[in-house]
């Protein structure tokens, strides 16, 4: 028992750090960023200081979900022996538009379909404590 009378795994550390912050933001559905209020920077992976100005003034926004696909690579994952094939899929890089880059990908689009330059709309999917950023093209948002 703990000092507060509830049980506790001692193995199992409370939820805590700028991860558990952006999981807590974007469980509405945006893309919420980290901006330091000293430089005024953009910051993307979460953090405890502001990699511009070594600040701890940092405070969550939330972030307009557009960027610019920077940059991308197609992967062909290998099917193991008597498995069906795996399509392949890409990984991006996206600038968005506050300044930070960031990796993500782009569900449902085809490789070929994918171009530098090409604009794209974040959207935050997976479950509470798991939330992940993927793209969408932007023209087929609604």
């Amino acid at each position: 028992m703990s000092h507060t009378g509830q049980d506790t795994d001692p193995a199992v550390a409370p939820a805590s750090g700028p991860d558990h912050e952006f999981q807590t933001h974007v469980a509405d559905g945006k893309l919420w960023l980290q901006h330091c209020k000293d430089c005024d920077t953009a910051i993307f992976m979460p953090r405890v200081l502001c990699p511009s100005c070594a600040s701890l003034a940092l405070e969550w926004r939330p972030a307009s979900g557009l960027g610019t696909i920077y940059s991308q690579a197609t992967l062909r994952p290998r099917a193991k022996p008597g498995a069906p094939e795996r399509p392949p899929h890409s990984v991006v890089l996206v600038d968005l538009d506050e300044g930070p880059r960031m990796m993500s990908h782009l569900p449902g689009v085809s490789p070929e379909d994918i171009h530098i330059g090409m604009r794209v709309r974040a959207r935050i999917d997976g479950d509470t404590g798991s939330h992940l950023v993927a793209f969408f093209p932007e023209e087929s948002q609604p």
